[in-house]
């Protein structure tokens, strides 16, 4: 019913609050399947099956669907929840029905709009045990698409009657018979907007393995099978929750509750000479926690599988995974990488452990922590000072486990050392004791004789090699110590260079503007034509100084990952930033997915040089294609980066492959190309010991695919 009330007002919902809620909230298919099978968790289910098919190349026959053995739905929960933007049930109600009792992962009541970033369409088919009839839910976000494409070319101060309202697009509804022994819900998404490769439906299947504590000990299990027909390693393959292989350094800590005093104490780690020592206090601004953490050193990292993974740090509320870790955005705290334990390497990189040292688990409740809430977009969590004081606690403890293996570290240096020294002591002890034996046997055989001789000969030689072994450890030390000094004394230079580098070039514009002045306004006279053509050449030489400075200024960037920086950050630089607009222009859909955070010890706009070129590459090749994609996957493979570059081109001819990497050779004269790109590629490797080469491309049916391994220690 209209209202004709001027004084009273209601909100309504623009037709583009579905990409609102979807796809610009929940920016990664990951996030998305995350979010849904969260919701299968909530509705009681032990298994969810999810099938992906048709994955690459993309047709009608594309599909994701995700089936679970839950509760299901009615007629009223389709039309009163499901229906109802933000509903209020699971925040009223905290746990799932009985006999299961889960606490509720999800209570905003938007994750059903993740579906919008995996396909155009979604098919719903739901019931409960005892129904005859399963109710069925069409909803075609093209519609809304549609709509809102519409109105974006009315104007609607003539045209008020026009406009439609998010609430007012149609969803079909309809029943199919069902059997009524069966219950759960059934989501079939259609209409994919992206291509899967093997290695997002690797990360799929990886991001959900997490979603349970892999301690957690239930009464009622809850199960994911994928079924994906195209890439066979993952079709009817359960997923499995992280495998914890043998720890070198293990600890967790609880809390209690103090029933006479009505306080909460959590225990904590402190490094005492030595020593690891669990102590208590009562417990901070955050509530009490569970903290869990396993240390492994190189001897202990051999005991995983390639598959398995060295990630952190993460955050499990009631024992199911708060934040998914599959968005991916420029700041490490925001990843994976939530409390910042690579980002500190810097205060003291040499001591610090990295995220590929440990993992770990906060354990949180909703009753006990309620101020640490997940924000809307499962990016991170929302920055209250709760949030602040967990992360600051947590760093804490990694630090005192760090305190704990310098001491441990220091310990083994000191007592090598004192044995050298000891062993050096004792060879001249033994030598002593020889000759008094010799000099007290007066009846001694010549063998026996020339035996005590020998051993007295091989002493000195076994004395000359523990002396030049301590001097060798002493200058190894030494030699470190300067390392050490000379890398910080670069973050310095680095610094210096960028200040240095400013103020020459306001220098320098300052000249060369004065020299510009002096060369158009010089007075006549009988010097002129020699005055004017040295104000030019000053000119001409402050200019190409400034082109030198700013040159100079793109190396030595004032930023604190000079030596050392975020792959990341880098690669978004280039796709978000710095290509963004040619992406756009060129109508391109470019991706990248980075899998954990890399950090690379090389000139960082060299790096982006490097792959700035093969961007360049791609776009050229992608001149004549219709749905034009680059996609980059970047992950961990041993002890090397791995990074797949593809594009949906045209691809290289067999005759071509052995000469791509040729100096000068190029295909895109027409279009500038020098060729050169790909040889500054495989130069700029070589010279860290990287490798780049044509890989059979992973888009279908044509394409180029160059895989680039670059050590992570060179």
């Amino acid at each position: 019913m209209e209202n004709n009330n001027p004084s009273i007002l209601h909100f309504k919902f623009d037709v583009s609050t579905f990409r609102l809620l979807g796809r610009e909230l929940i920016t990664d298919r990951i996030t998305a399947l995350f979010e849904l099978v969260k919701n299968c968790y909530d509705a009681n289910a032990e298994k969810v099956d999810i099938t992906f098919e048709s994955l690459n190349p993309l047709s009608d026959k594309s599909r994701i669907i995700i089936k679970d053995d839950g509760l299901g739905m009615t007629f009223e929960d389709i039309r009163d929840k499901w229906m109802v933007i933000g509903t209020s049930s699971k925040r009223r109600k905290k746990t799932s029905p009985e006999p299961y009792n889960r606490v509720v992962a999800g209570k905003k009541g938007v994750g059903r709009f993740a579906v919008d970033k995996l396909g155009g369409k979604l098919v719903m088919r739901t019931k409960k045990k005892g129904a005859s009839v399963w109710h069925c839910l069409e909803t075609d976000w093209t519609k809304y698409s549609e709509e809102e494409d519409r109105q974006l070319k009315l104007n609607f101060d003539e045209n008020q009657e026009e406009q439609k309202l998010f609430t007012d697009i149609d969803n079909k509804y309809w029943t199919e018979p069902g059997d009524e022994n069966v219950q759960g819900t059934i989501l079939e998404i259609s209409s994919l907007n992206d291509v899967w490769l093997e290695r997002d439906v690797i990360r799929a299947y990886r991001e959900l393995s997490k979603i349970a504590k892999p301690t957690l000990n239930v009464k009622y299990p809850f199960g994911i099978k994928f079924h994906v027909p195209e890439y066979k390693a993952y079709d009817d393959r359960p997923v499995e929750s992280l495998v914890l292989a043998k720890a070198t350094l293990s600890y967790t800590l609880n809390y209690r509750f103090d029933a006479d005093k009505k306080k909460y104490y959590q225990e904590f780690l402190e490094e005492n000479k030595g020593r690891l020592i669990v102590k208590e206090k009562e417990a901070e601004i955050f509530g009490p926690i569970g903290f869990t953490i396993y240390y492994y050193d190189q001897e202990g990292k051999r005991n995983f599988t390639k598959e398995d993974r060295i990630d952190g740090i993460k955050v499990y509320r009631d024992g199911i995974i708060a934040t998914p870790f599959a968005e991916y955005k420029a700041s490490r705290d925001e990843q994976k990488d939530l409390f910042g334990i690579d980002k500190r390497r810097w205060s003291g990189f040499f001591e610090r452990l990295s995220t590929r040292d440990i993992i770990g688990w906060v354990d949180i409740k909703d009753e006990l922590n309620p101020e640490i809430k997940d924000s809307t977009n499962r990016q991170d969590f929302v920055d209250t000072k709760e949030w602040s004081s967990l992360k600051d606690f947590v760093i804490n403890q990694i630090h005192q486990i760090e305190l704990y293996l310098k001491h441990q570290k220091d310990d083994r240096k000191k007592g090598n050392a004192e044995r050298l020294k000891k062993a050096d002591t004792d060879i001249d002890d033994i030598k002593r004791k020889i000759n008094r034996i010799k000099q007290q046997s007066f009846f001694a055989s010549p063998e026996v004789e020339s035996e005590l001789n020998d051993i007295t000969a091989r002493l000195g030689e076994i004395k000359q090699n523990v002396s030049a072994s301590t001097k060798d450890y002493e200058r190894m030390e030494e030699d470190k110590r300067q390392q050490e000094n000379i890398m910080f004394s670069l973050v310095s230079l680095q610094a210096y260079a960028g200040q240095i580098s400013h103020i020459l070039r306001i220098s320098i514009g300052i000249i060369k503007r004065s020299a510009e002045f002096v060369a158009k306004w010089i007075s006549l006279g009988q010097k002129q034509d020699k005055s004017v053509k040295h104000a030019r050449r000053i000119f001409d030489e402050m200019n190409n100084l400034s082109k030198a400075m700013n040159f100079m200024l793109s190396y030595a960037e004032d930023d604190s990952t000079f030596e050392y920086f975020d792959i990341r950050n880098a690669i978004k630089e280039l796709f978000d930033d710095r290509y963004h607009y040619l992406f756009e222009e060129e109508d391109i859909k470019a991706e990248y997915v980075v899998e954990d955070d890399f950090e690379l010890s090389y000139n960082k706009k060299a790096f982006q040089d490097m792959f700035g070129n093969l961007i360049d590459n791609s776009v050229k090749a992608l001149r004549n294609t219709q749905d034009k994609r680059i996609n980059c996957s970047v992950y961990r493979e041993n002890d090397n980066l791995v990074m797949l570059f593809s594009d949906n081109g045209p691809g290289i001819p067999e005759e071509n492959r052995d000469r791509i990497f040729d100096v000068f050779y190029t295909t895109t004269a027409d279009l500038g190309g020098a060729g050169l790109g790909l040889y500054i590629v495989r130069t700029r490797l070589n010279s860290i010991k990287g490798t780049i080469s044509l890989e059979p491309n992973v888009f279908k049916p044509t394409g180029a695919t160059f895989k680039i391994i670059i050590p992570l220690m060179h």
